[in-house]
C-alpha cells in the first residue's frame, strides 16, 4: 500500500523525540491532514454497526503504552465520559468509550467563557500504520493514544493555556475561563468520521495477517463534548471539586468560546474552527440572524510549517519511496478515505467555483490555515520545531536554489511564512489579521507547557512578548501582535 505523503513525513521521526508525560506537552509525529467546515453538522453521530472483524485490542496482543503523551492524575480538571447511548458514535479507536476533563470557571466574570483544548498525539492512515503505532513500534506513541483506558480515571491538572493563575509572574488571560480539555484517542487529527471500519493488516511484529476493527471519530468525539456542553442529548452531571458540587454552565449562553490545539491539536483546530464557529453561533442565546456578540478565537501551535507548494518534491522521501513528485501529485493522493476525513466545505466551494482544477489543494492543511481558515486565529510556531523540522530535513526535500533542506533554510522559510501571514490575501478573506508567535525554539507543542507559554519570550516593537502575552492582547480586542524572531534578537527559549 503507497503511504500518503503526510505519513511518509511523520514516520521519519516518530520514534526519536520524547517528551514527559505530564500535560499533553508531547511529541507529535502529525505532518499534514485536511479539513472539516460548517456543511458537516455536529450533532450527527452515527451507530457503530455490527461487523465480524474484532476489535484492535482484541486481535494484536502486542499493545504498549506510549513513552510520550500520557497524562499526569491530578485534581484540577475532572473528567467526563460521553454518554453512549446519547453519542454511540464517539469511540477511540478501540471502541472504548471517548471522554473528556473539565473544570468551571473561576469567577462571575468568566461564567460563560469558554477553553475547548484539543490533546495532539500523531496518527496513523493505514492498516499497518495503525497496528504498528497500537503496539508502539517505530513510535514513541502507542495504546496510550488510541484506547480510553490508559488515562487519569479521575482528573488532570491545568498547565500552560489551563493554567489558572498563569505562571512564572504572568497572568493567564484565559485562567479564569471554563476549562475543556479533550482527550486524543483517535489517531485522525480531530478530523475522522468512519467507523467502525474492518481493515486487513500485518501483526507489526511477527508479520502474521491480521484483521481487527477500528474507528475514526476524532470529528464526532469534538461533536459529542460540544453536545454535552450545552445539555443537547445528556446534560452535564454535577462536578465534586474541593468537597462541594457544581455544575458549568450551558455553552448556548456563551460569550467566548477560544477552541486551541498544538500539533495535531492544531491541525484539528485548522480543520475545526469554522464549522464550530458556526454551529455555536447558531445555537448562541445571544445571537439573533445576522447579529452575534460571540467572542471566538482559534488558538493554533507546532503544525504551521514551510508552504509545501514553494518546496522541490523530486528529491523528496513521497517521491523516492511513493512516487508522488511533485506538490499535486501527493495532495491529489493524499485523501484521507480509511479515516473518512471530511472536505473542507468552504476550501471546496471557493476552488469550485474558481479554480476547479486545484481544487486538490483542499487536502492540504498549510493551505487551509493560508486561505480557508475565517474565523479568528493566532498562530505559534517554534522556527526550529525538534519535530516538524526533522520530519522535513529527513523528507528530503530540496528548496529551490538552496539544495536539501536543513535546520537553517526550515527556519528561514518558516519565519518569512510567518511574517507574511497577517497582510497577506488570502482566497477566503480573514475575519481579522491573525496575531503570530514565532520564538527561536525547538520545543514541539507548548500549549499545555508553562515555561513555553509564558517564559520564552520574542522582542515586538522593541518590547519582550510571550506567547501568553500575544493571546492576551489579541482576546483584549488590540492589534494583532507580529512576534517572530530575527536574527540579532535575543534568544530566550525556555
Amino acid at each position: 500500500m503507497r503511504l500518503a505523503p503526510w505519513l511518509l513525513l511523520s514516520l521519519a521521526a516518530c520514534g526519536g523525540v520524547a517528551d514527559p508525560p505530564a500535560g499533553a506537552d508531547a511529541a507529535d509525529p502529525i505532518d499534514t491532514m485536511v479539513a472539516i467546515d460548517a456543511a458537516v453538522p455536529i450533532d450527527a453521530a452515527a451507530p457503530i454497526d455490527a461487523a465480524p472483524a474484532a476489535w484492535i485490542g482484541d486481535v494484536l496482543d502486542c499493545g504498549r503504552p506510549a513513552s510520550a503523551g500520557g497524562l499526569s492524575p491530578g485534581t484540577e480538571l475532572q473528567r467526563v465520559n460521553l454518554d453512549a447511548t446519547a453519542f454511540p458514535g464517539a469511540v477511540c479507536n478501540d471502541g472504548t468509550r471517548a471522554f473528556f476533563y473539565v473544570r468551571p470557571a473561576a469567577t462571575p466574570a468568566a461564567r460563560n467563557r469558554w477553553v475547548i483544548q484539543l490533546q495532539g498525539g500523531g496518527g496513523c492512515g493505514n492498516p499497518d500504520s495503525c497496528a504498528a503505532r497500537w503496539c508502539s513500534v517505530d513510535t514513541n506513541f502507542g495504546m496510550t493514544q488510541m484506547t480510553a483506558t490508559l488515562s487519569p480515571a479521575m482528573g488532570i491538572d491545568g498547565n500552560g493555556i489551563l493554567a489558572r493563575g498563569g505562571a512564572l509572574g504572568e497572568p493567564n488571560a484565559l485562567g479564569d475561563y471554563n476549562h475543556v480539555f479533550i482527550r486524543y484517542c483517535s489517531s485522525d487529527a480531530w478530523a475522522g468520521t468512519a467507523g467502525p471500519v474492518d481493515v486487513d493488516s500485518h501483526h507489526p511484529i511477527t508479520g502474521a495477517p491480521v484483521r481487527f476493527r477500528i474507528a475514526f471519530a476524532g470529528a464526532k468525539i469534538i461533536d459529542a463534548v460540544l453536545a454535552t456542553l450545552r445539555r443537547d442529548g445528556a446534560a452535564p452531571p454535577p462536578y465534586t471539586l474541593g468537597g462541594g458540587s457544581v455544575t458549568l454552565p450551558d455553552l448556548d449562553d456563551a460569550d467566548g468560546v477560544v477552541l486551541a490545539g498544538a500539533s495535531a491539536g492544531g491541525a484539528g483546530t485548522i480543520q475545526n474552527a469554522d464549522r464550530i464557529l458556526a454551529y455555536l453561533r447558531a445555537h448562541n442565546t445571544a445571537c439573533a440572524g445576522a447579529t452575534c456578540p460571540l467572542a471566538y478565537l482559534a488558538i493554533i501551535d507546532s503544525i504551521f510549517k514551510p508552504d509545501y507548494a514553494s518546496l522541490d518534491w523530486s528529491t523528496s522521501t513521497p517521491c523516492t519511496m511513493g512516487g508522488l513528485c511533485t506538490y499535486q501529485a501527493a495532495m491529489t493522493a493524499d485523501t484521507g478515505a480509511m479515516i473518512g476525513r471530511q472536505a473542507d466545505a468552504s476550501c471546496a466551494a471557493w476552488h469550485a467555483a474558481h479554480d476547479p482544477a486545484t481544487a486538490w489543494r483542499c487536502n492540504d492543511e498549510g493551505h487551509l490555515v493560508r486561505h480557508h481558515v475565517t474565523s479568528p486565529f493566532v498562530v505559534r510556531m517554534g522556527l526550529t520545531d525538534e519535530l516538524l523540522s526533522s520530519n522535513m530535513i529527513d523528507a528530503m526535500f530540496t528548496v529551490p536554489g538552496r539544495g536539501l533542506m536543513t535546520l537553517a533554510s526550515f527556519a528561514e522559510l518558516l519565519r518569512a511564512d510567518l511574517l507574511a501571514l497577517p497582510t497577506s490575501t488570502p482566497e477566503e478573506p480573514f475575519a481579522r489579521p491573525p496575531a503570530v508567535f514565532g520564538p527561536p525554539c525547538a520545543k514541539h507543542e507548548t500549549l499545555s507547557n508553562d515555561e513555553a507559554t509564558f517564559g520564552a519570550t520574542v522582542v515586538a516593537g522593541g518590547a519582550p512578548r510571550t506567547f501568553g502575552a500575544v493571546i492576551a492582547a489579541f482576546v483584549s480586542g488590540g492589534t494583532p501582535t507580529t512576534a517572530v524572531w530575527g536574527q540579532g534578537d535575543p534568544v530566550d527559549c525556555m
